[in-house]
């Protein structure tokens, strides 16, 4: 049968149009052998129904598969540790995978995989479920190889795996060879009936050889969610058996792109360039429009897709000429909570495309040969208690040509009032130290010193008290607030009177020697990670009154003077960036003192200076806010020691920000 040449004609058309489609989408080479999908993304802000373009394959790419990181380093922990609970302290080296140095707490926020259990783990390894992700077997792997479990008490065991505290000991193997090396012979009886006649309950599966135990010698172990075990946000990616195989796109939270926008590549500048401000670069704490006011403005303009090289047109889209400044030469503000001041609390500016797990950076732009670079930085995360900035990387990620597509998720039209000077990446900061093995370790400008034996006169304007000196000041007020308490009869015993807030919402009893009320959130997080804090916060919320028992089982004098820290270091770091109504200027130096303890007496929205008291009539806000500030001077003479920095110079900023927020 001929074919008519017309028809031959449109099928040859065809295939170009089509090609031609694909080989623009495909333009972008990946500087790696991650797998990658042609993705078909509509774009709102263009005529053009859709666009193709090539993007990572999260169904097929877990932490492991992810490139190594290509610079070594290291965070020293160890000022964070009373507040979180346990040493955020670690290193990495070059050719590490995230999995390798990435924690279940750093991802909880982004991806939540500690809603996993083991079983569940090893059903979206599955060869079935993925050809590209290699499967795991939980009877072939030991209980050595789940580190997690051998900090698990007996007592906890029983409460959180389904059904085993019914199951006779010498059904429980690991269990059953614990006891023996105690010995106790209790094979034909039950863990619960082992439990209630023998003080083991505290005793811990850590203390035997678990490497010849497979996962499975416990029953029902692998249906239990991760965060269900004590200790699971401090445990390794590394030490969760196959999670660091799971696939990006099917973890609980899974991995897609943020919005739907795809740019392209006009120009690429190098640092000779200065003084941009058409940008969509940033960070998540200062929005994603970072101005780059002085020099080494690297950066990509990029252009609306319909107006591709249209720079004729007179009505140019407000796309056209946007610029991603290069996070090798430009930092920016970035981190949150308690964690905020790691690396003297600045990342490279780039966007989240992809979430919150890690972010996407533009590094070198080479104008000779029209390419450039981009590659992905983590966070490290205490959960709900902060992230520091992302500044762990870079682990290199695509590499791009003029011309290509890039996926650059939504944009933000918001600009921030704070301009940042470009930093390069071939500059250390002043204050910094290596160690024997050639990392470098960031040290924070702020110290305590023994020049002023007290803090009325010193000056504070201009300090950051962002943590870690905000953790010591926390230090300080802990003393000062608790003699406040104190003065009241207060003690790490004390249980206050029931009472409700926010219209009944929330009610419950204010406890310990800071007296928190149950409800506070750093209250809770303590408490309900117990064995039984939950339910005995619901008994607290309908009129239960705590027993002294009660109390240091559940909030002990440990986790108050941790809640404490945490809740004080939040609250100077808020706090000493609002206006004082009093002085129109930033609270500093005394008032920070005065307003910070008020805050910790009639919350976060209380007025400035209130004439307002608690149920007891006791003090008015004040009144504790001046009284707090007294013992915080006693003790800061007997002490004979003040906060005193020493100016950042490499990390230069200016802010015109101005926080009017307060009294609420």
């Amino acid at each position: 049968m001929k074919i008519p040449k017309a028809w031959i004609f449109l099928l040859v058309v065809i295939s170009y149009i089509i090609y031609s489609i694909a080989a623009q989408a495909t333009i972008n080479t990946f500087g790696g052998n991650l797998p990658t999908r042609i993705v078909e993304v509509a774009n709102p802000q263009s005529r053009l129904r859709a666009t193709k373009v090539l993007l990572p394959d999260w169904s097929r790419i877990s932490l492991s598969q992810l490139p190594g990181i290509s610079q070594s380093g290291a965070i020293d922990g160890s000022p964070y540790s009373q507040t979180l609970g346990y040493d955020l302290s670690r290193s990495w080296n070059v050719g590490m995978t995230p999995d390798q140095y990435l924690k279940l707490g750093d991802i909880s926020e982004a991806l939540q995989a500690e809603e996993f259990s083991l079983q569940a783990i090893a059903f979206r390894t599955a060869p079935e479920a993925n050809t590209d992700i290699k499967s795991i077997d939980l009877n072939k792997i030991t209980l050595s190889k789940f580190p997690l479990i051998g900090e698990q008490t007996l007592m906890h065991l029983a409460q959180v795996v389904p059904e085993l505290a019914d199951i006779q000991v010498n059904n429980i193997t690991p269990v059953n060879a614990l006891l023996k090396s105690q010995g106790i012979a209790a094979s034909n009886l039950t863990l619960a009936q082992v439990l209630k006649q023998y003080e083991v309950g505290q005793m811990k599966l850590g203390q035997i050889d678990l490497s010849k135990f497979s996962i499975s010698s416990i029953p029902n172990l692998d249906a239990v969610q991760l965060q269900q075990f004590t200790g699971w946000m401090n445990s390794n990616v590394w030490d969760i058996p196959g999670l660091g195989q799971v696939p990006l796109g099917s973890m609980p939270n899974p991995m897609t792109e943020i919005g739907s926008l795809v740019m392209r590549i006009d120009v690429v500048y190098g640092p000779a360039e200065n003084r941009r401000n058409n940008t969509i670069s940033g960070s998540d704490v200062q929005g994603f429009s970072v101005p780059c006011n002085e020099k080494d403005c690297a950066y990509l303009e990029l252009d609306d897709l319909e107006n591709a090289g249209g720079r004729e047109f007179h009505d140019r889209s407000k796309l056209e000429g946007k610029q991603w400044i290069s996070g090798k030469y430009q930092e920016v503000e970035g981190g949150q909570g308690i964690l905020k001041a790691v690396n003297n609390g600045r990342e490279p500016t780039g966007r989240l495309p992809f979430g919150k797990a890690f972010k996407v950076v533009v590094m070198e732009p080479n104008e000779t040969t029209d390419t450039v670079d981009t590659a992905l930085f983590f966070r490290f995360c205490a959960w709900r208690m902060g992230c520091t900035p992302y500044f762990i990387g870079p682990v290199p990620f695509f590499s791009y040509k003029v011309n290509s597509l890039m996926f650059v998720g939504n944009l933000s039209e918001q600009r921030t009032n704070t301009a940042y000077a470009p930093v390069r990446a071939t500059r250390e900061p002043q204050a910094s130290a290596t160690n024997g093995t050639g990392v470098t370790e960031k040290i924070n400008p702020c110290t305590f010193s023994n020049d002023s034996k007290s803090i009325t006169g010193q000056s504070f304007s201009g300090i950051d008290l962002r943590l870690p000196p905000a953790v010591r000041l926390a230090q300080s007020l802990l003393n000062a607030i608790g003699e406040t308490e104190s003065a009241s009869s207060k003690d790490y015993k004390a249980v206050g009177v029931y009472s409700c807030t926010d219209r009944g919402s929330n009610c419950g009893r204010a406890l310990g020697r800071y007296q928190f009320m149950s409800y506070n959130p750093y209250v809770v997080q303590l408490i309900a990670a117990k064995p039984g804090g939950q339910e005995f916060l619901n008994q607290v919320k309908q009129r239960h009154q705590p027993t002294e028992a009660e109390l240091f089982e559940f909030f002990p004098t440990a986790d108050q003077d941790r809640a404490f820290m945490a809740d004080m270091a939040n609250k100077i770091q808020v706090t000493q960036e609002q206006i004082d109504p009093a002085t129109g200027q930033p609270f500093t130096g005394e008032r920070l003192i005065e307003r910070v303890a008020q805050k910790h007496f009639g919350g976060d929205y209380s007025k400035v200076d209130g004439n307002g008291s608690d149920a007891l009539g006791r003090l008015s806000l004040k009144d504790y806010g001046k009284s707090t500030l007294a013992r915080y001077r006693n003790n800061s003479n007997s002490e004979n020691g003040s906060l005193t920095c020493s100016p950042n110079v490499t990390y230069s900023y200016i802010s015109s920000a101005k926080n009017t927020e307060n009294g609420r």
